[in-house]
């Protein structure tokens, strides 16, 4: 078991010293593999916007909370000065990060009204679900948040699925089976690689999640597992 040492961290005044935080040495290898994806083009955005993307987060979950209905890239110095996204993108970060139970159809077709087609869209939502997951984590262990990498040169891939179309979500899916989780990103197989990475070791394996619902993962049970994830679902208003 792998641990996390604040030793060389000064005691502040008054704050008992924070004890060291185990972590399995899966949970960091895959954050770390999914932080050099960020630094990768994707399909549709450069490295560059990719780690935008990312930073655009880390805003959004440290600003001071904004009405769904109001755009951060209208608010001046909130986004910062020069990014490399443009305002749409922007604002889709921001109430994806912060409000993702507000989010309807209408919502995503003014989105694609201005600009946005679905495949960038899928391939943001992606980015911004691993970004929360990476950041949340550290910070809920009380870690920094880890730093990001450069960007790696190059244009996006514009990679997608064979065969996908909009059936039984907004978004153009790969004709898949499987539970929705799975299907949702499906357009795009590299954040969809991206996404079972991170889910296999915080959550359990894509082939555990129908089959298999009593063998555990790390120290918890599987009833354990999805009592947590139940939980969480109901506080994030997630209705998949």
């Amino acid at each position: 078991m792998d641990h996390v040492d604040h030793a060389d961290q000064p005691d502040q005044p008054g704050r008992a010293a924070r004890p060291s935080s185990p972590i399995r040495e899966e949970l960091r290898t895959a954050q770390a593999t999914v932080l050099e994806r960020w630094a990768t083009p994707g399909s549709f955005w450069t490295a560059a916007q990719r780690l935008a993307i990312v930073e655009q987060v880390r805003r959004a979950r440290d600003a001071t909370p904004l009405a769904p209905w109001e755009a951060p890239s209208g608010v001046d110095g909130l986004t910062g000065d020069g990014t490399e996204l443009p305002a749409a993108a922007v604002d889709a970060v921001w109430r994806l990060t912060n409000h993702p139970g507000t989010l309807t159809h209408s919502w995503y077709q003014q989105l694609l009204d201005r600009g946005r087609a679905a495949g960038p869209y899928v391939e943001l939502v992606a980015v911004v679900a691993q970004a929360n997951l990476v950041d949340r984590f550290a910070d809920a262990l009380d870690l920094d948040r880890p730093p990001l990498p450069p960007p790696t040169p190059g244009a996006p891939t514009g990679e997608v699925a064979p065969g996908c179309a909009v059936r039984d979500h907004w978004v153009p899916t790969a004709p898949i089976k499987g539970p929705n989780v799975i299907k949702a990103l499906s357009l795009l197989p590299f954040e969809n690689g991206s996404r079972a990475l991170l889910s296999d070791v915080h959550y359990v394996p894509d082939a555990a999640l129908l089959g298999d619902l009593a063998s555990g993962h790390g120290a918890l049970s599987r009833p354990q597992i999805e009592l947590i994830a139940a939980r969480t679902s109901t506080l994030n208003e997630c209705f998949y």
